[in-house]
């Protein structure tokens, strides 16, 4: 990759919003993991950046997604739980993912493992949705807006309501066409 290819990347990824926040989180991810001492310090600051710039409440540590995109970041809240994907999971506006009861062994498990809520490929969370976990959510699943999943989703579709219900099976990658496919599961590396 040349020099000015690289140059505009690095600008592309602090002036786009969505590839802010991307580089923020994997950028807070290394400093977290990969330097000692002062990292998890950095890692701290660079989330709270996150915070003051975006309003998105997050522990970039324990995000461990292969292609995130948070679009339209305005409240929406990670904490520090875990959340896991192989795949592509775009989150909207006002996303809230919590924990319902903190005590639970399943909850502390998952909370030990960084993967209180795990999700497949194509995950679309819609604005102002609120997943309680722990739990799992199948590939090619798009939650409503203001919807609340709390329950593990085990069938594709399209889920609404307050709990959430399955009102569709149609499902399309339009989301997230934008993000880099995840390699194919079971094949050579």
């Amino acid at each position: 990759m040349s020099m000015f290819r690289r140059l505009r990347t690095l600008l592309g990824d602090l002036w786009y919003i969505e590839r802010n926040v991307r580089f923020r989180i994997n950028l807070s991810r290394f400093f977290a993991y990969r330097v000692p001492l002062v990292g998890w310090g950095v890692s701290a600051l660079i989330d709270r950046s996150l915070y003051s710039s975006y309003a998105i409440d997050v522990d970039s540590s324990s995000v461990d997604v292969f292609a995130l995109s948070i679009a339209h970041p305005t409240g929406v809240l990670i904490g520090g739980n875990g959340v896991y994907s192989p795949g592509r999971v775009v989150i909207m506006a006002g996303v809230k993912l919590v924990t319902g009861r903190p005590g639970d062994p399943e909850y502390l498990r998952k909370h030990a493992e960084r993967r209180v809520f795990e999700f497949g490929d194509n995950v679309v969370l819609s604005s102002g949705a609120t997943l309680i976990g722990p739990l799992t959510i199948c590939d090619n699943v798009v939650v409503g807006p203001d919807s609340l999943v709390n329950k593990s989703i085990t069938e594709p579709g399209v889920y609404l309501g307050n709990p959430a219900r399955r009102v569709s099976n149609d499902v399309s990658e339009d989301w997230v066409a934008h993000l880099p496919a995840p390699p194919k599961k079971g094949g050579h590396s």
